[in-house]
């Protein structure tokens, strides 16, 4: 599914869509309820470290997943687990890059090779709505450039469950600048919760310096991806967004082509979107390879591996 997100989501004020949509909200958030007191949650010996999300997309969690995962192998034996979505193979693809990784149907089975294969320790990359799994530490992301959007839970608002779950949570980053209303919000909810920092540097983007292109993305938040290449000086001249996980057809790549040729200009985009291009689609178009950085580093890896032990 390719969802573009209601503008409305992400207003604070009260709309007439999210007034309408708010029975609905009630009823998501009444099933959500059911399903979980009546999931049997499953222990496991590795230990259970949960990158997820409230606000639906767009908030960092495979790259925060990622980079977990390369600062725990360095003292232990670590595995990124991944559900199986066909609509994701572009997630899949980035982390099997930078790390090791199980992609299975059930998180459960995943858990359970993980543990055959002696990790010590398991990542998930999404699945804190998964209650099927005891997890030994919880982590939400969110991006501080939308925060809780309008605060409503599917469809009237972007949370994929109500606030509410923040009681569950160890620990909550935030990617962006640093946002004293979200913190209060968060706190709000949970009082002992921890709350770390992180941003995105650009790691590739001297060679693209002095030249001029048309940006394109399909991710969770486009705007951000935008935002990070203005703030690195790069001379976007033409842009073009798409649903976060969009499937390109071919029509979509000869266009952007079309368009960029027509300008003199080069095509930039994510380096997930590049991923989900095969080799001929991937002729003339560059990618923007960027690194997370955690602040508070240390802080956040040396409560990783000690919660609980």
């Amino acid at each position: 599914m390719h969802l573009n997100k209601p503008v409305f989501w992400d207003n604070p004020n009260i709309t007439i869509w999210s007034i309408l949509l708010f029975p609905f909200s009630i009823i998501y958030r009444f099933i959500f309820f059911i399903k979980k007191i009546f999931t049997i949650q499953k222990n496991f010996s590795a230990k259970v470290i949960c990158v997820g999300n409230i606000y639906l997309g767009g908030t960092g969690k495979t790259p925060l997943a990622s980079r977990i995962a390369n600062l725990i192998n360095k003292y232990s034996k670590a595995v990124v687990i991944k559900k199986k979505y066909e609509n994701q193979k572009d997630e899949i693809s980035f982390l099997k890059k930078k790390n090791n990784i199980l992609v299975y149907p059930s998180r459960v089975t995943a858990l359970q090779e993980a543990i055959n294969k002696k990790y010590n320790y398991v990542i998930l990359d999404d699945g804190l709505q998964d209650n099927e799994i005891k997890k030994d530490v919880s982590i939400v992301c969110f991006s501080s450039k939308q925060g809780v959007g309008n605060g409503h839970v599917l469809p009237g608002g972007p949370l994929r469950e109500s606030l509410y779950k923040l009681r569950e949570v160890d620990i909550v980053v935030i990617n962006g600048k640093k946002n004293n209303k979200l913190e209060k919000i968060i706190k709000k909810k949970n009082r002992f919760i921890k709350i770390f920092y992180t941003s995105y540097v650009a790691k590739n983007y001297k060679k693209f310096m002095k030249k001029n292109f048309f940006a394109f993305s399909g991710i969770g938040n486009n705007i951000n991806f935008l935002e990070l290449l203005k703030n690195n000086n790069f001379n976007i001249k033409k842009y073009k967004f798409f649903p976060d996980h969009y499937k390109y057809k071919k029509k979509d790549i000869l266009n952007l082509k079309k368009q960029a040729m027509k300008y003199n200009l080069q095509l930039l985009t994510t380096e997930k979107d590049f991923l989900r291009l095969n080799k001929t689609e991937r002729k003339n178009i560059n990618f923007l390879e960027i690194e997370l950085i955690i602040h508070k580093e240390k802080q956040l890896l040396k409560r990783l591996l000690n919660e609980n032990n």
